[in-house]
């Protein structure tokens, strides 16, 4: 009898090309996989409001699919279009980080369900929306004014030098979100605030465990440091070719082909179909 198995594909920098496209040889090889009975989930940072629009543009919004959000604050079944699980910042932890970041001239934002927000425009800002293709709204106050606990937040900085303003940030306010959210890197222009124990590894285990999916069969594909907790839970650990070194320490696989060149048929190929 076939095992079922469960490829989980970051999306930037890995089914994305650098143009954030798909290739057709991607989704030949992904849907070849679902009609035989395998299991396919997008695991991002992005937010679900993201992460939906790029599963529904390429045909990916139905049964057999799952999306990862948030990097792993969100886990959604395309199929029954609900969310499984989710995870939340709490209002003073968002409140103490907009005030750091303001307070230095850093761009921050967050997320309502359909909308990137912050309290005001950035040149960063207007990159990261038109990127992720979700609406940027301006709000008064943060968190006054949000609707509901956000599931991230992010600080960003697009200037000469980007990584280390943001580690140089990063490294001063540990001790303000100590015990109440942890901080990851989704590239050097990306500084993530996540609830504490969120990762796309813990979602993984939360939804193989749903589905019945031994994490032994499960397949992950990323190319950044926020994909190496799923890399860690996973069977098998894959980085596509143009993945940082820092990511590659944990393949179990390297890719041949990067994300420009159709990487993620490849992983289908070798570590689901054979």
């Amino acid at each position: 009898m076939m095992k079922t198995k469960i490829l989980f594909s970051d999306l930037d920098g890995t089914l994305l090309d650098d143009k954030k496209n798909v290739s057709r040889r991607d989704l030949e090889s992904i849907n070849e996989m679902i009609e035989k009975g395998h299991r396919f989930a997008i695991a991002t940072g992005r937010p679900i409001y993201s992460a939906k629009v790029v599963a529904k543009n390429l045909g990916l919004y139905r049964d057999g699919i799952f999306l990862i959000a948030s990097n792993g604050g969100v886990v959604f079944d395309c199929g029954s279009s609900s969310i499984l699980s989710a995870e939340t910042l709490d209002m003073d932890t968002v409140r103490d980080l907009f005030i750091a970041a303001g307070t230095e001239g850093l761009s921050i934002h967050t997320y309502t369900d359909d909308y990137v927000v912050s309290v005001r425009n950035t040149r960063e800002i207007d990159l990261y929306c038109k990127n992720i293709l979700m609406p940027h709204r301006l709000l008064e106050r943060i968190p006054e004014d949000l609707p509901a606990r956000p599931p991230k937040l992010i600080v960003m900085s697009i200037k000469e030098g980007s990584r280390a303003i943001l580690e140089d940030f990063e490294k001063r306010h540990a001790a303000l979100v100590s015990g109440r959210a942890q901080s990851v890197f989704s590239n050097d222009f990306l500084l993530e605030y996540l609830p504490i124990g969120v990762s796309k590894g813990n979602a993984i285990e939360k939804l193989c465990a749903l589905l019945g999916i031994p994490v032994e069969d499960a397949v992950a594909a990323g190319d950044e440091a926020n994909d190496i907790p799923m890399l860690k839970a996973v069977g098998c650990a894959v980085v596509m070719a143009n993945g940082t070194d820092e990511t590659k320490a944990f393949a179990d696989h390297v890719t041949k082909h990067t994300n420009n060149e159709s990487g993620i048929s490849e992983v289908i190929q070798r570590f689901i179909l054979q």
